[in-house]
């Protein structure tokens, strides 16, 4: 069996041989370049199949290229890489070799590209970094990151850039990244030193460091045999020691390791050291360094004045320039050689190569120029030692970074308006697809149109088939005709064709028709068998009633409803929030009593005790009128959910401590540091109705506790009593029945039953308090930990208890206090606005003079030192050098002078000779603004005139110091950024060019598809349907004996064809609309219910869930299929279809039931609106064809049917009404309506006169603390309750002065219908608009009127509407009744006497004038417009009239 290796489908033999091939090639690429090459050579044409391998080859290649200097050659190499593998790591070192090359031709441009790719490379490798597992994939990644950086720091040397090439070396960490790499550390120590990028706090200390790093590369690769390092470790120290000061710096301080080299440690060392290097370049082949060791020896010579052997060893070294030129470009013309010095006076050999883009190397050669320039001088040629000079400055100037910036910026313009030209042509191109495509979609619209209008044409035939079979039929041909006369002219402008004929029960055409046509067709015809069945069912039927009337109730406005409810919410809470002053001023009364004295004073306590009695009975009346209303059911309680401390709550129980020791009870409440997330007000109501039960149900002595148990996800609220217990099965009762007999609980185990019976209550409390963890449960996954449940023993006492979700306590409040205060003060920043009047227009232009010669006073010493600049110039060309040092000094000093004076804090000084760098360009980097332009001239005529002196140290600190600043003067700052945002407009432009062209083939493409595509869904969806109507009439075909047994079975055979249906049509109409469920709801007139049937698993599903007791499916749907049914529409909710079921069939209409589908997605395009109408009307049509063949063996109970069906409407009728409650109101009167009772029993005692000072003492402050805890728990009740109306919206319109009026009448009469008194209403209408809520305003009048008739008095009303400025005045009088100006002002206010709910229909009355009040507050609240009023007065004649003012429509 052969071995495959997993890397991809190479055989393991010769992934092996490969890996081990190209691991010799890396380790002796600085050993012997010709062993690497050729180990790399072998691995690249030894490869079959493993790709990446071959990569690695070719990468090893181009290094050998790049070594012998074959630019060409290792790019084709490394370009290679890309096409070979997908392998990130070996395109990184791809990246970096291309980078090597182009740094070392100078090609700036080419060389970011491709550092930019390596960055980005290196991110996406590091965010994968742990898939490099391997040994031999870490060991090339820490080499391809040591490289890069290397490379970068070289490049930033050779440009000047000495910070960045610092930063860049810095990213390399030896101890971790080269321990098993010595070819990296050997690199790394090398550029350290040669490069010049070691740190130091002096320059002594940076050149010893300097020489430690080469030294240290010298001595490793002289240990490991690495010909290349080792001969760049003695070059570098041959360079560092070639002035005779600097030897003599170096032999002082590092003697030792001078004496390791096996040499004379005397001053011809560095030289020696230089030669020592040339053999090793020599024995390793790598020419550049070898001219680079000639120069390392000239450079030698000059320093020590053998200036014809530097000469002779320099044109070696530019000899070794020319055998590169012609070895790789095979150039035999001597002229095109470099030469030491050229009398021709034409450009240099150098520029000519490099305008030509040969691969040279222009460091190279300016290293060369530099030092002939050198040796020329110290021979006294001064023309020879310009013209290197020149060529130096040339190659200086050629290779500046922003010179290919310029060559880039040309491209990319080129490039660009090319771009340009494409990019016009293709958006001429994309208007007219975009034109074309418009023409080619309206079209398509205009079909999708005719499509739609020809299913709507079909929908109605199909309506007009089932309602066009005669009542009067006697024969089958009587039906055809009706269907013909009744669709003839419909299907004549459908298909087309005026000759239409049914035969056999099937449509007949006389002509040929389309795919489409026969589609429709195909639907059409099972409406047709349908109604020739009916229509001969009806005639088997006789005159017998072919069909139910059915029942046409309609539910009153949704809208208007809940406005209606929602004011008489508002209203009664208006009663509540008037409870609030009478329990202040309780509270104040018993302040007094006890902390002013007024206890002892015996007139003013009967006073006191007497209105404090006053106020409680205020407040039960209050609670009285608050119990009708609770008994009318208004409203219902939604969930307000929030975060909150339990503490808080557990304050107010443990302030109703009073009524526990009245009854010598001890309630021990235990603080908690527990948060809870859930209803406040309703968390209050549950622990307090356990309280107080715990209270009754427990013997004196007893002991009651409150207390929280927390835990990770709920905490556990429980109150625990030592009472009487309850039996297992009272437990089981109270948790299990959903409603029970609380007189019943506790009764056959109690000991004195007529105490427990006393004690009773109605057990409302503990009822409610199940109902709200069930609507916690009901709400979210969060509340599925709630829970309510009793633990008890006989004798012993009992444990109720629930649960709640634990809350996150809110810390933001806190942080933002602490953090606010640091964000204003960041925000309040000093703005100083200067205004500049008349009177100031002096001061101003002072202020300019003085600026202005400030500005003066800055150029003078630039301007001087501009001016000695100019003379050093003149004094070199007349070659009187000691003078040009003399103006360049002084130049200088000018220079010194100015940064002093100006800079902030002034550090270094430019010298004309020294070490280390400059002082300049310390200036430049910290941005002084000095004029580096004569800087740079007073540099570059001191080197000169240095040069001419022989005194080259001068000359070598001032021409790196000229080079450098050069640098940084020449390169255009903003020209790279401008190339790259061209360089991005262009990319930008040519991915819009493709995005284009893509776009307009996806046009073209995805019209073809969609629209081709829509011709055939339209038909397949045809023809869905149709196979759902064959499913559903199969579904619905049922064998009915005519036996007595068959016909008791008629309820469970109407129930079993629905689920059939469903059974059966499930999977064809998912795949026309993708539904999650399919159901239908038929109308059982039996139990005047609807009966729903789904699809088998999701009825199964739910079957186990009710069955288990704890439905968690959101029952919401069957509200809305209900809805559906009762408004005889469609109605929709999220993810939910509802359809009625409805039929024509002679002449008569009737709903049955309705279709109900569930879905991910709603339904929203019409033509799937029409086709799930089609699929809902053939349903309708089968499952009402199946009632009515069973209805005609039940006729006899048709009657019965009717009358259940009404007695049905009229019980959901009542339970509206009574839905009505609201359950925080019920809460309201649940907790409180105790306390009031107790304090006026409380109050009674004080007034009997029969209690001690002591007792009377103590019943005062009993009441003080029963009327805090009422207020307390009174607050938050009411509070919670308030919140209940926030949710009901004002819905502002403009209403019609007269349509009020009008409807105002109308309703008069019919509320005046049957009425045993004579009352006539008269109305006068001004033609004017208001702007207020439609349906308050006409439930206001109505009020009016209800509260008018409801006095049986004869006479007449009047409704009169006048303009009142900016307002419109409605006068409401009743000349029937006087009332007092004291019963006027009492009219809007709650007062019991007036209500009753005994009614006509129920209802309660007495309410009207508190709910119009609540109307006008809300029109003054949100009408746009403060002032709306409401008030009672005495008429002119005689009665009374009510006015209210609502805003005028301007």
């Amino acid at each position: 069996m052969a071995m495959v290796s997993c890397v991809g489908t190479a055989p393991t033999k010769e992934v092996r041989l490969i890996d081990s091939l190209n691991q010799v090639a890396y380790s002796y690429r600085y050993k012997d370049l010709d062993s690497s090459c050729h180990a790399a050579t072998r691995a690249y044409e030894n490869v079959n199949l493993y790709r990446q391998g071959k990569a690695e080859a070719s990468n090893n290649l181009g290094f050998c290229a790049f070594m012998r200097m074959d630019f060409e050659k290792a790019e084709k190499f490394h370009n290679e890489v890309y096409s070979l593998t997908k392998n990130e790591l070996e395109l990184l070192i791809a990246d970096i070799g291309l980078m090597k090359i182009y740094q070392r031709t100078a090609m700036n441009k080419e060389f970011y590209d491709y550092r930019n790719s390596a960055l980005r490379r290196m991110k996406r490798i590091d965010e994968d970094n742990n898939l490099f597992v391997d040994q031999h994939e870490r060991l090339r990644l820490n080499y391809a990151r040591t490289e890069f950086y290397i490379v970068s720091a070289v490049y930033y040397y050779y440009l000047q850039q000495r910070p960045e090439a610092v930063a860049s070396i810095n990213e390399i960490y030896p101890q971790e990244e080269l321990v098993a790499d010595t070819n990296q550390l050997l690199y790394y120590h090398y550029i350290k030193g040669s490069a010049a990028l070691c740190e130091g706090e002096t320059a002594d200390e940076r050149r010893l460091r300097e020489f430690d790093e080469l030294y240290t590369t010298w001595k490793l690769a002289s240990r490991g045999g690495y010909l290349y390092f080792e001969g760049n470790g003695v070059q570098g120290l041959a360079n560092l020691m070639a002035s005779p000061d600097n030897y003599e710096f170096f032999q002082t301080r590092r003697s030792h390791a001078l004496k390791q080299f096996e040499a004379p440690v005397d001053s011809l060392l560095p030289m020696r050291l230089g030669q020592l290097a040339l053999k090793k370049f020599k024995q390793y082949n790598d020419l550049y360094q070898i001219a680079g060791a000639y120069v390392s020896i000239g450079k030698y010579l000059n320093a020590h004045g053998s200036y014809t052997e530097a000469l002779d060893t320099l044109t070696l070294a530019l000899e070794c320039v020319n055998n590169h030129h012609r070895r790789f470009y095979d150039c035999h013309d001597s002229l095109d050689w470099l030469k030491t010095f050229d009398i021709r006076d034409t450009i240099s050999s150098e520029k000519a190569w490099i305008q030509r883009k040969l691969r040279t190397v222009p460091e190279w050669i300016s290293r060369i120029r530099e030092q002939l320039s050198v040796t020329y001088a110290g021979l006294e040629m001064k023309q020879y030692s310009d013209y290197n000079r020149n060529i130096y400055l040339d190659i200086l100037e050629d290779t500046r970074q922003d010179k290919e910036l310029e060559s880039r910026y040309l491209a990319l313009e080129s490039e660009a308006r090319q771009l340009n030209i494409l990019l016009f042509f293709v958006i001429v191109g994309f208007i007219l697809v975009v034109l074309l495509f418009w023409i080619f979609n309206r079209r398509s619209k205009e079909r999708n149109r005719v499509h739609l209008h020809r299913l709507r044409q079909m929908l109605d035939i199909c309506q007009k088939i089932t309602a066009s079979i005669p009542a009067d039929a006697q024969t089958e041909e009587e039906i055809v005709d009706a269907i013909l006369s009744a669709v003839q002219t419909d299907m004549g402008d459908l298909f087309g064709i005026k000759d239409i004929r049914i035969e056999d029960g099937q449509l007949v055409l006389p002509k040929r028709l389309t795919k489409d046509d026969r589609a429709i067709v195909h639907v059409i015809t099972p409406y047709i068998t349908w109604a020739l069945d009916n229509g001969m069912t009806s005639i088997s039927l006789g005159d017998e009633r072919r069909r139910l009337e059915k029942e046409r109730y309609v539910y009153e406005q949704h809208i208007a409803g809940n406005k209606r409810q929602n004011l008489i919410k508002k209203a009664c809470m208006a009663i509540v929030n008037g409870i609030h002053p009478y329990i202040d001023r309780i509270i104040n009364e018993v302040h007094k009593l006890t902390e002013k004295g007024f206890i002892h004073d015996e007139r003013i306590k009967a006073e006191k005790y007497q209105y404090m009695d006053e106020l409680v009975t205020t407040i039960n009346e209050y609670n009285d009128i608050l119990a009708l209303w609770i008994k009318m059911k208004q409203g219902s309680l939604s969930l307000n959910i929030e975060t909150f401390g339990l503490n808080e709550l557990f304050d107010l129980i443990r302030k109703g401590s009073r009524a526990f020791e009245m009854k010598q009870q001890q309630l021990e409440v235990t603080p908690t540091d527990a948060y809870v997330k859930a209803d406040k007000a309703l968390t209050l109501f549950m622990i307090n109705t356990l309280a107080e039960n715990a209270r009754k149900y427990t013997p004196k002595g007893g002991n009651v506790k409150v207390y929280a148990r927390p835990t990770e996800e709920y905490v556990e609220i429980s109150v625990e009593d030592s009472g009487y217990g309850l039996s297992e099965e009272d437990v089981a009762r109270i948790i299990g029945e959903k409603l029970y007999n609380s007189q019943e609980i506790g009764m056959l185990d109690a000991a004195d039953r007529e105490e427990l019976r006393k004690n009773k209550g109605s057990g409302f409390g503990l009822m409610n308090c199940k109902g709200i963890i069930e609507k916690y449960r009901k709400t979210n996954e969060v509340f599925k930990v709630c829970l309510f449940n009793v633990e008890s023993t006989l004798g012993k006492g009992s444990r109720f208890y629930f649960r709640l979700p634990v809350g996150v306590r809110k810390t933001l409040i806190f942080l933002l206090c602490i953090f606010l205060p640091f964000g204003m003060s960041s925000c309040h920043k000093p703005v100083e606005e200067v205004i500049i009047q008349p009177d100031e227009v002096y001061a101003q232009t002072a202020q300019d003079s003085l600026s202005q010669a400030a500005e003066n006073e800055y150029e003078i010493l630039l301007n001087e030192a501009s001016e000695y600049a100019n003379e050093a110039y003149y004094s070199n060309v007349a070659g009187d050098f000691e003078l040009t040092l003399e103006y360049a000094d002084s130049a200088i000093a000018c220079l010194n002078a100015h940064y002093k004076k100006y800079a902030h804090y002034p550090q270094r000084y430019m010298t004309l000779r020294g070490e280390g760098e400059p002082g300049e360009l310390s200036w430049w980097n910290n941005l002084f603004n000095s004029d580096f332009h004569v800087i740079l001239d007073i540099r570059n005529e001191a080197a000169v005139a240095f040069l001419a002196l022989k005194q080259w140290d001068a000359y070598s600190y001032n021409n790196a110091a000229y080079t450098t600043l050069y640098k940084l003067l020449g390169e255009d700052q903003s020209l790279e950024e401008y190339c790259n945002q061209l360089e991005r407009s262009t990319n930008n432009k040519m991915v819009g060019v493709i995005l284009f062209v893509g776009l307009i083939g996806l046009l073209l493409l995805g019209y073809y598809i969609l629209y081709i595509r829509k011709r055939l869904v339209n038909r397949w969806n045809l023809e869905q349907v149709l196979e759902i109507n064959r499913q559903i009439f199969t579904a619905s075909l049922t064998q009915v004996t005519e036996t007595e047994e068959a016909l008791q079975r008629e309820e469970e055979t109407l129930k079993a064809i629905p689920q059939r249906i469903v059974d059966e049509a499930f999977d064809a109409v998912n795949e026309l609309l993708a539904i999650d469920r399919l159901g239908v709801a038929v109308y059982n007139e039996a139990t005047h219910q609807l009966e729903y049937a789904s699809n088998s698993i999701v009825e199964n599903m739910l079957s186990e869930t009710l069955e288990n007791g704890s439905p968690t499916e959101d029952e919401g749907w069957k509200e809305v299929v209900q809805r559906c049914f009762d408004q005889n529409r469609q109605l929709s909710a999220p993810g939910f279809e509802a359809l009625p079921l409805v039929v024509d069939a002679a002449g008569d209409s009737r709903c049955i039931g309705v279709l109900y589908i569930e879905r991910q997605e709603s339904v929203e395009q019409e033509a799937a609106h029409l086709l799930l109408e089609l699929i809902a009307r053939y349903i309708a049509i089968v499952v009402f064809n199946a009632v009515v063949k069973l209805a005609t063996k039940y006729r006899d109970i048709e009657a019965a049917h009717e009358e259940a069906h009404r007695a049905s409407w009229e019980d959901s009728l009542l339970h509206v009404q009574n839905m009505v409650l609201d359950n925080c109101l019920s809460t309201i009167k649940h907790e409180t309506i105790y306390y009031p009772n107790k304090i006026k029993q409380l109050i009674g005692k004080l007034r009997s006169g029969t209690l001690s000072e002591t007792g009377e003492k103590e019943i005062v402050s009993a009441i003080g603390e029963l009327i805090e805890y009422y207020k307390g728990i009174f607050t938050i009740l009411s509070s919670c309750a308030s919140r209940q109306l926030e949710e009901v919206t004002f819905r502002r319109g403009t209403v019609a002065v007269t349509e009020l009026c009008m409807l105002a009448e109308k309703y008069f009469r019919k509320a005046s219908k049957g009425k045993t008194f004579t009352v006539s209403f008269h109305t006068e209408a001004i033609d004017e608009r208001v702007v207020g809520d439609f349906i308050q305003l006409r439930f206001l009048l109505e009020n009016l009127i209800d509260e008018a008739l409801s006095v049986s008095l004869n006479g007449e009303i009047y409704l009169k509407t006048v303009t009142d400025g900016e307002y419109i005045r409605f006068l409401f009088t009743d000349t029937r009744r006087e009332k007092t100006r004291e019963e006027l002002n009492q009219l809007f206010y709650p007062n019991l006497e007036r209500m009753t709910s005994t009614g006509e229909k129920g209802e309660l009355r007495g309410t009207e004038y508190l709910v119009c009040k609540q109307i006008i507050r809300d029109h003054d609240e949100f009408a746009g417009k403060r002032g709306c009023r409401i008030n009672a007065e005495l008429a002119e004649k005689s009665g009374f009239t009510v006015y209210f003012t609502i805003p005028r429509r301007k």
